[in-house]
């Protein structure tokens, strides 16, 4: 008898809700089949079989259930009753699994025992042995966190090689908030904004935040953008905000401290240029990111970062696409937004603030001619444990170059 359990898809995940069944109870399963859709904090995931057999449900759709919690049986089909899946969720849920460095390229993680204490047989999944066998991932030492010690997909996913160091854990007390005068209809928080609330909280009480501001010309970039867009219409289009995703990739290239995140008194130099753009959802945001920036050519950029924010609002991101960045462009620009000022994801060292383009009347360098140009505010947070404000001048002094320059936009 095997336990389909609910998994855990990232360091935040506490809890997950059972979508839908896609089989029955009675239906005949085999290992790798879909046979549920679970929603997450971050975006709706398919759980597969682990084992061939009869498929015997315990959760409702519609259920949130903790992370661990044993929502099905696949076995021989004969009854079995609450007490047994209650025992089974104690005994097999699985303790929250440590994140590797990115600075450490090792996947070992200690071995599992079975409950005898011998070292059990190696179990996993066929997808789990194929994913980590073309990733080079050797999965005799990855501790599994299916049923009995199984390796399945999410213990794989979970050691790929990390793009920045997890979030340090942080215990912070519960805020003593005084009772809302005339106080309405409270609202159920959803599991993404549960999380934004824990990590934003984290954020500002444990990262020492400092901010540089500067104000870009981007004139130019307007006009490439438009040439770039006209040139073939069966091209991906370029967004503005691909333009500055390419711009913060080149700026990090040349300012590699700022591509660098701290935990446990530590700071952890990422392994490449993986910028994550901030996207809203209805009840939140999420942040997927486009790997290795630096190395995509603008149009490949554009057409990723179309593609994950697609995802993203359908709520169908992989783990692997919305983990691991290390740096955030965050852009209300179609928000009518002059400034404002983004908070540091706990995973990362800085983050960018992008607004609104702005025509306005611009003193040119000749220190007399007056014209109107297209102006964007910027604003750039850093963590001072990891830098100092030079180096956040250095970024955005980069950054405004490229913009203002923004044939260097193609050169990668």
């Amino acid at each position: 008898m095997a336990e389909v359990i609910m998994p855990k898809m990232g360091d935040a995940m506490t809890e997950g809700t059972l979508l839908q069944w896609t089989k029955s109870t009675g239906a005949t399963v085999k290992n790798g089949d879909v046979i549920a859709e679970i929603e997450t904090d971050k975006s709706n995931v398919e759980i597969e079989a682990e084992d061939d057999g009869i498929l015997t449900i315990h959760t409702a759709a519609g259920t949130t259930v903790p992370v661990g919690t044993v929502i099905a049986l696949i076995g021989d089909g004969k009854a079995v009753t609450k007490e047994a899946v209650a025992a089974s969720s104690a005994t097999h849920a699985a303790p929250a699994q440590p994140k590797v460095p990115a600075s450490v390229s090792s996947h070992a993680v200690p071995a599992r025992a079975n409950i005898n204490g011998s070292t059990s047989r190696l179990m996993a999944s066929h997808l789990a042995r194929k994913i980590a066998k073309d990733k080079g991932i050797d999965i005799s030492s990855v501790r599994g966190t299916g049923p009995n010690g199984r390796i399945i997909k999410a213990d794989i996913v979970e050691l790929m090689p990390s793009r920045t160091t997890p979030a340090p854990s942080v215990s912070t007390p519960a805020a003593q908030s005084a009772p809302v005068a005339n106080a309405g209809k409270p609202l159920e928080l959803s599991a993404i904004r549960k999380v934004i609330a824990k990590r934003m909280v984290e954020s500002k009480t444990t990262i020492p935040h400092f901010y540089v501001m500067v104000e870009v010309d981007m004139g130019e970039a307007v006009l490439l953008r438009e040439k770039l867009n006209n040139y073939d219409g069966s091209l991906a289009k370029i967004s503005l905000n691909d333009m500055v995703v390419k711009a913060c990739a080149v700026a990090l290239k040349k300012v590699p401290e700022v591509n660098a995140a701290f935990q446990n008194d530590t700071i952890y130099q990422a392994d490449g240029v993986h910028v994550g753009i901030a996207v809203a959802l209805e009840d939140g945001l999420i942040v997927p990111v486009i790997r290795d920036a630096d190395k995509l050519p603008l149009r490949k950029l554009a057409q990723t970062s179309r593609e994950l924010i697609a995802k993203a609002r359908d709520k169908k991101l992989k783990p692997s696409e919305y983990s691991g960045g290390s740096f955030t462009v965050s852009n209300l620009g179609t928000f009518d937004v002059d400034n404002f000022i983004a908070i540091i994801d706990p995973s990362q060292g800085a983050i960018l603030a992008v607004s609104s383009i702005v025509k306005k009347p611009v003193v040119l360098d000749d220190g007399v001619t007056i014209a109107v140009r297209q102006r964007m505010n910027v604003t750039f947070s850093g963590d001072h444990r990891v830098m100092d404000g030079a180096s956040g001048a250095k970024f955005t002094q980069e950054l405004k170059r490229v913009l203002q320059n923004p044939l260097a936009l193609l050169e990668g």
